[in-house]
């Protein structure tokens, strides 16, 4: 391995897990290595804290906006950084409405007109970034890895153009052994199910939400005549007023498992959002999947697959730690 990626190497193996700054502040590094012309004349390669703070912005955004991640151990005093990506979040919101989850990359927050809003977030992180992160990442046991330089009073980070370029040549070994890392870090922050393979589908732009008309068939089993009814209300359900429901939501679980899905009002829906359901929910989904699967046709794959459900306690194990 290259002397100078094994640096880089040996301090995103060996950093603490206080948080997920570092992981962070190396991956958007690496990303502006990307952009980089193997041709340029120039010497050294300059980086503003403004241009990393943004895409920190954006990493935190998207494992926020969709799965809602811990990044760091202190349950009671979040990381600044994502404290301010949380309330640019809770102001899109505002502007837009209850509406799906979108991507950093594919909000304007100029026509949004929320610019005032982007910059105040880029600009708190931009300030934890140098005050905290910048010079500790290269930091490791008392030594110090020359691996960029400083300039923190003017807020940029200068490379020399061989250094840039071996992060720009290593850059798919770095983004993966980052993503590892920082996978790492958040299974021990969170409960959540399937931390890896939203760290992936993050990453690979591959956060898809099925369609649920496949479950109708075994649901509509609970139901005589036709007449469905609402989960949480106990009313019947017009036709052009039904919707699936994940009990324990879908960013918790990132999967569509009949176990965790009933029927309900589509504004009821809408409104539960990613709302904690209550112990009479949880107690009542439970005697339902087994009433269910008296019902379905067994030796099928829902059919096993709602058993095991049953019989591992689902339910209940993945309530509690959605509860955390």
């Amino acid at each position: 391995m290259d002397s100078y990626i094994k640096q880089w190497h040996d301090l995103i193996l060996n950093c603490n897990f206080d948080n997920t700054y570092k992981m962070a502040w190396s991956k958007a590094l690496v990303e502006l290595s990307l952009n980089m012309n193997e041709d340029t004349e120039v010497e050294i390669i300059a980086f503003d804290f403004d241009e990393i703070a943004k895409l920190c912005l954006k990493y935190y955004w998207n494992q926020t906006i969709y799965f809602d991640l811990i990044q760091s151990p202190n349950f009671k005093k979040p990381p600044e950084v994502l404290t301010a990506t949380k309330e640019l979040i809770k102001e899109f919101f505002k502007k837009k409405g209850k509406v799906q989850p979108v991507r950093f990359e594919r909000v304007d927050f100029y026509s949004l007109k929320l610019e005032k809003e982007y910059e105040e977030a880029a600009k708190k992180i931009a300030n934890t970034l140098r005050q905290d992160v910048c010079w500790r990442f290269k930091n490791l046991n008392g030594t110090a890895y020359e691996i960029y330089d400083l300039d923190s009073n003017r807020r940029i980070i200068h490379f020399n153009k061989q250094d840039a370029l071996k992060l720009k040549e290593h850059s798919d070994f770095l983004f993966t052994f980052i993503n590892y890392r920082w996978t790492q870090m958040l299974e021990g922050f969170n409960y959540s199910p399937r931390i890896s393979r939203k760290v992936r589908a993050i990453d690979e732009d591959n956060i898809k939400r099925s369609s649920l008309k496949k479950f109708h068939k075994h649901l509509d089993l609970m139901f005589e005549g036709g007449q469905r009814k609402c989960f949480y209300c106990g009313e019947i359900i017009d036709s052009n007023d039904i919707s699936v429901d994940h009990v324990i939501p879908w960013s918790y679980m990132f999967s569509d498992d009949l176990w965790n899905l009933v029927y309900c009002h589509k504004g009821e829906n809408s409104q539960k959002s990613n709302r904690l359901p209550s112990e009479e929910d949880i107690i009542r989904l439970e005697n339902r999947n087994v009433l269910l699967l008296d019902r379905m046709e067994p030796k099928s794959r829902d059919y096993d697959q709602l058993q095991i459900a049953i019989e591992k306690d689902y339910v209940k194990k993945f309530w509690t730690s959605f509860k955390g």
